[in-house]
């Protein structure tokens, strides 16, 4: 006679761990929905358009090292910036992009959940829009106009009558 053959013990706890494991599983691999995907792409883009205008806007207010631009004064601080390494500090609005473009796909990446969580993954996902406008604000803020000993002659100058060439060009934009 043969014997029927047992089926080994089972471990619930086994069983129900696995189940718990498929379940996390299964939240952290949510698909993305394409609404997701295409807010990335067009804040993406969006925000290389506003860096491009941004960019331009910089250079266009900069000068060609002759100082021939009405909005820049010759003794400023943006004046500086503006002749340091031919404008190189214009290369920050598209460097605030792609600053912008990295956070953003960490926010992709790191997608779902809900809560706090969500929120700072929804602002991480504006990074790409938002930080060359806040660079160009940076730099624009660079100011036009001279400070101290520089500032206090043109003002005498000023206030004399502002006949002849000026001590220095401190003019305010």
């Amino acid at each position: 006679m043969v014997e029927p053959q047992s089926e080994p013990p089972v471990d619930v706890d086994d069983q129900v761990e696995d189940q718990v494991e498929d379940q996390v599983d299964v939240e952290d691999d949510q698909p993305l929905r394409w609404y997701v995907i295409a807010a990335f792409m067009v804040l993406v883009v969006a925000g290389f358009a506003v860096a491009v205008v941004c960019t331009a806007g910089w250079y266009a207010e900069c000068d060609d090292g002759r100082h021939t631009s009405p909005f820049t004064a010759d003794d400023s601080l943006r004046g500086t910036l503006c002749d340091s390494g031919h404008g190189a500090a214009g290369l920050v609005i598209p460097g605030g992009w792609l600053l912008g473009l990295v956070l953003a796909t960490f926010a992709l990446v790191r997608w779902g959940a809900g809560g706090v969580r969500a929120v700072v993954l929804a602002a991480l996902f504006l990074a790409p829009l938002a930080l060359p406008p806040a660079a160009y604000a940076a730099l624009r803020s660079s100011g036009t106009t001279c400070t101290g000993d520089k500032l206090e002659a043109y003002q005498e100058w000023v206030d004399a009558g502002g006949k002849g060439t000026a001590p220095y060009e401190c003019r305010t934009f």
